[in-house]
């Protein structure tokens, strides 16, 4: 079952690489979208909708130098599809609601102690992170009804890949729910086992929805609701040393196994 589910993944990435690969010069669309990140001053994230035959998905797209967007805010652009990444231009925010902003989150940054929140984990017992301290650990955020190849589903996939090139060492693998209502212990148990989540080292977790929701924003995750099965969200993997520090964060859900299995073996006590 697993082999299945992860060579339907691998062909749902193909089809959508191909259909972005193989386009026309010059092509340029009208597209509209949310904002889920800025990781640099010339690259957003955004969730976009359909368009030009392409379905809805999350894509990295360039942008000229001075483009202010923020998070949550809602755009219409003309992208070229000539460029790669492709390139937004002509950007106009439709929709950017203050409160959803949330100005007064002290988000985390490299160095800064993991919150010692409260969460369930699949096997339906409370968990607190210190209950990690000695084993470094890949940290980030999923939902199981996510329908987008390019997003939760790659990520467990490769959170599994991780898994199998650390066999035998401490660290230790956490995904956090973002449909804390929905994604409860027994749920989170048949997720992981889709993706052959070790329970002793791959640790699914829930909890009070606003609480769980509100560690997610520390990160910089943005997540809203598109849907009654759908939210869209920012993506961000965090490495955490031994002692609950965070040593590193990968943006986006394009970091490679490899990559992040070095940067957790670096944080083996005594390595």
């Amino acid at each position: 079952m697993r082999r299945l589910v992860f060579l339907a993944i691998a062909i749902l990435l193909a089809v959508a690489l191909f259909a972005r690969m193989h386009r026309p010069a010059e092509a340029r669309d009208h597209i509209t979208g949310i904002v889920l990140m800025a990781p640099s001053s010339t690259t957003i994230i955004v969730h976009h909708e359909p368009f030009a035959g392409m379905p809805a998905m999350t894509m990295t797209f360039a942008v000229p130098t001075g483009t202010v967007v923020h998070p949550g805010d809602h755009i219409a652009a003309e992208v070229d599809r000539s460029t790669d990444p492709w390139t937004l231009s002509a950007i106009a925010v439709t929709a950017a609601p203050a409160s959803q902003r949330r100005p007064q989150i002290a988000f985390l940054a490299v160095g800064d102690r993991i919150p010692n929140t409260t969460f369930i984990d699949q096997n339906g017992r409370r968990m607190t992170l210190a209950a990690l301290r000695g084993h470094p650990y890949a940290l980030t955020f999923i939902y199981t009804r996510c329908q987008d190849p390019r997003m939760c589903p790659l990520v467990s996939a490769k959170m599994h890949q991780v898994q199998t090139r650390t066999a035998g060492t401490p660290i230790a693998l956490v995904e956090v729910s973002l449909d804390p209502a929905f994604d409860r212990p027994p749920v989170l148990a048949r997720y992981g086992a889709l993706f052959g989540a070790e329970p002793a080292r791959w640790h699914l977790l829930t909890g009070d929805p606003r609480t769980v929701l509100d560690f997610a924003a520390r990160f910089r995750i943005l997540e809203r609701s598109a849907g009654p099965q759908t939210i869209v969200h920012s993506e961000r993997l965090a490495v955490v040393d031994a002692t609950g520090r965070i040593t590193r964060f990968f943006d986006d859900a394009a970091w490679r196994p490899e990559d992040v299995e070095r940067a957790l073996q670096r944080r083996v006590v005594g390595s």
